[in-house]
């Protein structure tokens, strides 16, 4: 075999993503914006990959998390949104079809109060373009042949990777700190690491497809759905290019009729009939699939210094929309922990632990819902319902009505708040002093400028770059000022037992109502960038008393991380020495 010594690349690295998909290169991004040196490589041939095909729908809380990251503009640009959608039976308005969809505009305070429908290829793009523009490429057709760990615990880069060109045939080996397996369902990664990959797949079949159409379907460019009598809930989606996602049900009857061999006309054919009565005309057809529906799901997410995300450890139906998405939770949650370990600031045992207890718990939700979903879809009674009359279509209509469905799904009900037990979302002793709790998501709310007045968000405020942000919502402080001083004295403490602060850490001040200054406000130097809590809208939203104040210690990836009072002496130290060194 041809080798090399002269890699493409600076050798060693902190970390090598197999997979230059949204998730790899997701993860890539993070890692070289918070400091680090990661490989991405994809063995495929993606920088001439047609557009074609794949995920297509961003829900809210993955916009919020893609924006905070500074990631969402180059994708609204491309994408198609929508807040709403019509679901039609027998041509007329009904009930059900994508409930969760309609109407995203009443879910909380996001700003992000909408769908993003762009096919995979294009988000791919954009995040490889800022790869790029961070001096990190990926590596198209390079494939890794395998790897070893050290035993040695003093080295530093312990895993050895053999990576392959697949146009030279050049093989180069790469000395890395941890490996990353973002390929797929089919992840060489985790088959080689001897991770078990546990599940199910049904008898079910869906056919889905990416046309440009004319119809007289009414707002064809909303979110819609047929419930069909004879293909199911068929998707009716808008994507880029003045393009329509087409998904409907493979069912037994149309097994019969044409086996596992559908071509392009037939898919065609079928999607006329599943929106009748709507009229259906294909200008042209880019591309067509039928596959399989089932759950499956790593049993580890991390092993030893072996770590998956996204597809190549959970796989689940499109049915809502839950792949690409999940797996922008998994590269979200991972890449701080992952970049703090690296730097040497973080303890690899619990952060590394915390990633494979939160996405677990959270990825066996979207598993547990989608055998619930992908089964209802289909036109079957999953063991949920085996004691109901009513039929599939009624129930799925009932299943996606649930509130706490649609927040779930929609990714802003997705917390870690019930992963215990968590020194990462670490619950104060005491009464509390907040409503918002450890593990979830961080609320938003609009704030104002000092002397400007302009307003901004609070999200827009807090960017994820990695480190962690002190939140001081500090009252009115005429009030609140002999707490305030009692937090500058932990402040203060805390920064000298922690010299590397700034690399970890960032502080934001709230103040509630107007005034000529921060620290004419404050009595006192602010800490950090200061904003005004004009309505006390902030502090209403993470349930802060304007009278007693408190700090909000939130994770980079925009989760609470701990809620203290201003009077707490010790609490910053306590939280972040249980898992930084």
């Amino acid at each position: 075999m041809p080798h090399s010594t002269q890699p493409p690349f600076v050798d060693p690295v902190d970390v090598v993503v197999v997979g230059g998909g949204p998730i790899g290169t997701l993860l890539g991004v993070q890692l070289a914006k918070f400091g680090c040196r990661p490989l991405v490589i994809e063995k495929d041939d993606k920088a001439n990959a047609p557009v074609y095909g794949r995920a297509t729908t961003l829900w809210p809380r993955t916009l919020e998390m893609y924006d905070q990251l500074d990631l969402l503009d180059p994708l609204l640009a491309m994408g198609v949104i929508s807040q709403t959608g019509m679901n039609f039976r027998h041509g007329n308005l009904a009930p059900g079809g994508l409930v969760f969809a309609y109407g995203m505009d009443k879910h909380g305070e996001t700003s992000c109060d909408f769908a993003l429908h762009l096919r995979q290829r294009l988000t791919e793009r954009a995040f490889e373009h800022e790869l790029a523009k961070l001096h990190q490429p990926v590596l198209h057709l390079h494939q890794l042949e395998g790897w070893t760990e050290s035993v040695d615990p003093a080295d530093p880069y312990p895993v050895v990777c053999v990576v392959r060109n697949l146009v030279s045939g050049l093989t180069y080996r790469v000395k890395t700190r941890y490996l990353v397996g973002a390929d797929g369902g089919k992840s060489f990664v985790r088959k080689t690491a001897g991770i078990p990959f546990e599940g199910e797949r049904s008898a079910s079949k869906w056919i889905r497809m990416d046309a440009l159409v004319k119809t007289n379907m009414p707002n064809s460019r909303m979110l819609n759905s047929v419930q069909s009598d004879t293909h199911g809930l068929v998707l009716f989606c808008p994507i880029d290019e003045g393009k329509t996602r087409i998904g409907y049900v493979y069912n037994d009857s149309l097994k019969e009729k044409y086996g596992d061999q559908v071509t392009a006309e037939i898919a065609m054919e079928e999607a006329k009939k599943a929106v009748a009565p709507f009229s259906l005309e294909f200008v042209t057809l880019d591309w067509h699939t039928l596959y399989g529906i089932g759950q499956c799901m790593a049993t580890t997410f991390v092993q030893d210094r072996v770590i998956l995300v996204g597809d190549a450890c959970h796989t689940h139906s499109s049915g809502s929309a839950q792949g690409l998405n999940t797996g922008s939770h998994d590269a979200i949650n991972l890449g701080w922990k992952l970049a703090l370990i690296c730097k040497g600031l973080g303890m690899a045992d619990i952060l590394l632990d915390s990633y494979n207890q939160e996405r677990k718990s959270s990825v066996q939700q979207v598993v547990d819902n989608d055998r619930i979903i992908a089964t209802l879809i289909s036109g079957h009674l999953p063991p949920k319902f085996a004691h109901r009359t009513e039929s599939p279509r009624d129930l799925l209509t009932e299943w996606f009505d649930n509130s706490r469905v649609q927040a779930f799904t929609l990714g802003l009900g997705v917390g870690y708040e019930s992963v215990t037990p968590s020194v990462i979302n670490r619950t104060a002793v005491g009464p509390p002093i907040a409503t918002i709790k450890p593990g979830e998501r961080a609320a938003d709310a609009t704030i104002s400028r000092i002397g400007t007045h302009e307003l901004t968000r609070l999200h827009r405020v807090l960017r994820n770059t990695g480190r962690f942000h002190i939140v001081v919502f500090a009252g009115t402080p005429s009030i609140t000022k002999d707490g305030l001083t009692s937090f500058r004295m932990e402040s203060d403490a805390f920064t000298k037992l922690y010299p590397r602060h700034d690399e970890v850490l960032t502080y934001t001040t709230l103040i509630v109502g107007q005034g000529i200054g921060a620290a004419e406000s404050l009595g006192q130097q602010p800490w950090g960038m200061t904003w005004f809590d004009h309505s006390a809208a902030a502090h209403t939203a993470y349930g802060i008393d304007v009278v007693a104040g408190a700090v909000v210690v939130l994770r980079p990836d925009g989760h609470v991380g701990t809620v203290i009072g201003l009077d707490d002496r010790g609490a910053l130290s306590n939280y972040f020495g249980a898992f930084l060194h």
